[in-house]
């Protein structure tokens, strides 16, 4: 008789190992980008990361801004795809809804499929238009929810902005981020014809997630003092400007008919891990400059599936 064969379940890995595999893929992304390296330090409760004496890959823009501002406002398209995160959508347009200074003519669009999350975007959205935003909804199939690009390629096609800002679904910005950027769209960064990219604040990953699961607000609501509550949560790392990712990706509406036929892409092959549209967005350009704003702040997550709830 042969003897029957014991089959050898591979030992689950543990989330140590993950984070070791995930920041060596990170690591070797850098180098193939040409970025500057990221140093960690770690205690017994957060791992933070800190970009180190940037080598300069991508150029930026520092300029000072002039005394004098031209006057009139722009119209600024913000342009979001949102899949289980309305509750970080909620502090995103909490944000929004506190902006100060001279503000720009703010058009919200978010993409998004019916009655998905708790509570749903629509609700989302509904509370927030009724606080004041100009909210637009592009409604997506339930096919091509978790396809960032498709969404955007819809956005893009509809717009009459100024300039648009394609950015993720879980920023906060601070008080006075889109003064600011005004002032520079209408004097630095008027001529730039590329995909613009800034820094962002990226939070701990496991402080957020934590804080979100301890948060006993009811949803929607406008959270109170948002930036400067966001402002005090641990940070993993700063980074952003060098690459212009699909959180922040600033182009000019003038662009994006002429050289982009109002689509960031013909071939939105993205998944909600795979944003290959942020790629073809920059390329479709001609590339990526850096730029100098406010604060904005990324509220981590977890790196599950699409399922989880955020």
């Amino acid at each position: 008789m042969s003897e029957e064969i014991t089959p050898i379940i591979p030992k689950p890995m543990t989330r140590a190992e993950k984070i070791k595999i995930r920041a060596e893929r990170v690591r070797k992304r850098r180098i193939r980008l040409g970025l500057p390296p990221l140093t960690t330090n770690t205690d017994s409760t957060v791992t933070t990361a800190v970009i180190v004496a940037p080598k300069v890959t991508v150029p930026i823009i520092p300029k000072e801004l002039p005394d004098i501002i031209p006057d009139g406002k722009l119209t600024i398209e913000i342009m979001i795809h949102c899949f289980r995160y309305q509750r970080r959508l909620t502090w995103m347009l909490s944000s929004i809804l506190q902006q100060k200074g001279d503000i720009p003519k703010i058009i919200v669009n978010i993409s998004h499929t019916n009655s998905d999350g708790n509570p749903t975007t629509e609700e989302t959205c509904k509370f927030f238009r009724d606080k004041g935003l100009n909210i637009i909804e592009t409604l997506v199939d339930e096919k091509h929810i978790s396809n960032r690009a498709y969404a955007r390629n819809i956005q893009a096609t509809q717009t009459t902005a100024d300039w648009i800002l394609f950015a993720d679904s879980d920023m906060v910005y601070s008080e006075l981020f889109f003064d600011d950027l005004q002032k520079r769209l209408k004097t630095i960064l008027k001529d730039v014809q590329l995909v613009m990219g800034a820094d962002r604040h990226s939070l701990d990953d496991q402080f957020c997630i934590k804080y979100f699961e301890e948060d006993l607000r009811k949803y929607p609501c406008v959270v109170e003092d948002v930036a400067k509550i966001t402002s005090g949560f641990k940070l993993k790392w700063k980074c952003g400007s060098g690459v212009a990712p699909g959180n922040f990706q600033l182009i000019s509406g003038k662009v994006l008919k002429e050289k982009c036929k109002g689509k960031i892409t013909d071939r939105p092959g993205d998944h909600w891990r795979r944003t290959k549209g942020d790629r073809a967005l920059r390329v479709r350009v001609g590339g990526r400059v850096g730029i100098l704003t406010k604060e904005q702040y990324h509220l981590n997550h977890d790196r599950g599936g699409p399922e989880i709830q955020r």
